[in-house]
């Protein structure tokens, strides 16, 4: 059966200064939040009137900042389970749903508890790591605001649920097509082309080839050196090959 997540909003959150609530958050299954000065009763009674007036004088000569951090506790105060919240740490994306209970406060700061844990996996178990995300999610680490909506609901859900895209598995068969092409094409190649390709496969990986093109040496074609441990290496290159053939190559290197 198919998997699937729903949501109503989701949010990218950055848990704390400069990621300072990253691992207490994630590690007690907390959303952490700052708004030292506002109480937990004007929040959790929605007083927001006399919020907005605290934060105007906090933010005085700045009314959109005000706004914003008014807007976005709201948000967090009034999010229910239907809502995903989203951050990153280690390196890796992680998400959540908030438990319908109010804001609590403990020595450290504000928060929301989460439901069960921050899962750093995909419904499918892949894990979320940044650098393998699309550009439109992992660009949310540069927000520089505490609070925002992910605008991309549907990539989102996309790699939450653990899904590819369609231009994603339209490009992978398109490129077990071209293996199966390519397959047939080296199958059609001369034995001397088919020692260039290994050539260059190997020198593409990095591998230094320290023998001259096309010289005659018995018991092997290419000379390479590893670039990083600089160990030596004598490669046979042979189109087509049988188990005697290549019991005889080693026994060349290797005599009994």
């Amino acid at each position: 059966m198919k998997k699937e997540i729903t949501f109503r909003n989701a949010y990218y959150i950055k848990l704390g200064r400069g990621g300072c609530w990253e691992e207490d958050s994630i590690s007690h299954s907390l959303l952490r939040i700052g708004w030292p000065k506002q109480t937990l009763e004007d929040i959790n009674t929605g007083r927001w009137n006399e919020i907005e007036q605290q934060l105007r004088v906090e933010q005085a000569g700045k009314p959109q900042v005000a706004t914003t951090d008014l807007n976005r506790l709201r948000d967090i105060s009034q999010s229910t389970p239907e809502d995903i919240w989203i951050t990153f740490h280690g390196a890796k994306l992680w998400w959540a749903r908030l438990i319908p209970r109010g804001v609590e406060q403990d020595k450290i700061s504000k928060f929301r508890r989460v439901q069960d844990v921050w899962s750093d996996k995909s419904l499918k178990g892949q894990l979320l790591i940044s650098a393998e995300l699309p550009g439109k999610l992992a660009q949310l680490q540069g927000f520089r605001g505490t609070v925002c909506r992910v605008r991309e609901g549907a990539l989102l859900q996309r790699v939450l649920a653990g899904d590819r895209s369609p231009l994603a598995l339209e490009i992978s068969a398109h490129r077990e097509r071209l293996a199966v092409a390519a397959k047939k094409a080296i199958e059609q190649l001369h034995w001397k082309d088919y020692e260039t390709l290994v050539d260059l496969v190997f020198r593409d990986t990095g591998w230094i080839r320290v023998s001259i093109p096309g010289q005659q040496v018995k018991g092997y074609d290419l000379e390479l050196r590893e670039p990083i441990t600089q160990d030596k290496y004598l490669v046979q290159v042979k189109s087509r090959a049988s188990l005697r053939d290549l019991m005889e190559s080693v026994t060349q290197f290797f005599p009994r």
